[in-house]
Order: C-alpha cells, then structure tokens, then sequence
C-alpha cells in the first residue's frame, strides 16, 4: 500500500492534489490510500499515533505549526527519513530551511498537475515500486509494454497502434479511451499521440520523434501542444 498525506489548510488546493494523485494511480498497478490534513497539528497527532506515509505534500504556510516544524518533527523527533516530503508554497524563499528537513521536492502555488505526478513518479523510483504499463489485448492474447517504451500511438479504422523503440503492435479500440500518464504523453492529432520523452525538434505544425518519424499537429491542438511542450522542457 502506497500512503500519502496532503497538509494544506486551503481545501481548495487539497481536493486538486487528491484529484491529481487519483488520476496518477489510474495508470498505476499499486494500490493506495489519501489522508487530508488541514493543519500541521492534525498531521503530527497522526504522525504520533504510529501513522506511517510514504509521501507527503506539506505547505509551508500552515498557521500556528507550520510546514518546516512539521518537516522537522518528521526528521528530528520521528527521526524519519524514510517518508518523502514535498512542500508547497507561493513563496521561493525558504532554502535554507528546507535544506534542513531534505525535501524530495518544492512545489510553487497554483501547483501544476505535471508536477504532482513527477513527484509521485520520483518516490515510486526511489522505492523501486513504480510499475507502469500499458496493458491490452491482441491476438486474443492479454499483454503490457512499459510506457516509457513507447515512441507514439497513431490510430486507423478502429485500430490503435503501438509504435516502441522494438516494433510495433495493434489492439481494437479509440484513442480517446486510452487512459496514459498525462505526465509523458499528448495527443497533437485525431490520430497520434506522442510521448514527449522522444521529442527532438517540434515545430508549428509537426513533431519530429527520435526515430526520425515525423508527425503532424493538426490545427485543433497546436496551442496545446506547444504550450505542453514548451512546459515539459523549463521543467526538463
């Protein structure tokens, strides 16, 4: 069971958190479980009870105990270093203090969908839990690639085809009804989706993929596309 904790006293900004962690899960082959906190005193009176979590997102501005007491209490009197902490501010300026409770990350207000998800993505990597793949049926035949193997899918008829770094494969279904990692992917066409990590060179009107294929954006999704792509590469 994969736990995580939401420490926030704006409600507003928990819901979409736990909104964007579910939608993480969906592509996940884990189970798990969200606890909301909506003070730094509720999180440490669990904390003491014994609760255990795997991941935390912590804001820093909590009134009365604050996120940086908390992430202390979790270091120094839990001595605790085994549960992640990613805080949450609309402030930048606290490095020294946050250098203090080592945090896995620091998210900036309003907190971006694709960050959650890098952050959950970073604490399955270091647990060495993160199992993340496609599964269908082909053939009669149930199988599962690994995202991070695939380059593109490009639809024909009522077929969806699979384009990896090793061949190819196909499955009867719609793009549309495909549920991938928002983090990795974007569609840029009725007929193709692309996994960003193969972008090389992407321009107004097409992407250009590691494999040398180039593919077209169609008109409805240019906006999307370049503001997504140009997003994933400041993160980058």
């Amino acid at each position: 069971m994969f736990k995580v904790a939401i420490c926030d006293d704006n409600e507003v900004v928990c819901i979409e958190i736990e909104r964007n962690i579910i939608e993480f899960f969906a592509t996940e082959n884990i189970q798990y479980e969200i606890d909301v906190f909506y003070s730094g005193e509720e999180l440490i009176t669990s904390l003491k009870e014994e609760e255990k979590y795997d991941l935390i997102f912590l804001d820093i501005e909590l009134e009365a105990v604050n996120g940086i007491m908390v992430g202390r209490f979790i270091r120094e009197e839990l001595m605790d270093d085994n549960t992640q902490i990613s805080f949450i501010s609309a402030q930048t300026s606290y490095a020294l203090e946050l250098f203090q409770v080592r945090p896995i990350h620091f998210l900036v207000k309003p907190v971006a969908k694709s960050q959650v998800h890098k952050v959950l993505e970073k604490t399955l990597q270091l647990q060495g839990r993160q199992t993340k793949y496609l599964c269908y049926k082909s053939d009669r035949t149930e199988k599962k690639v690994p995202y991070r193997d695939i380059l593109y899918f490009s639809s024909e008829g009522k077929k969806i085809y699979i384009h990896m770094k090793q061949g190819e494969d196909c499955f009867y279904d719609k793009l549309c009804n495909l549920t991938i990692p928002a983090t990795d992917f974007i569609r840029i066409h009725k007929s193709y989706i692309i996994n960003q990590q193969y972008v090389i060179q992407f321009k107004f009107d097409r992407v250009l993929l590691s494999n040398s294929v180039e593919l077209p954006i169609s008109r409805m999704y240019r906006k999307d596309v370049r503001k997504q792509l140009s997003l994933w590469r400041r993160e980058d």
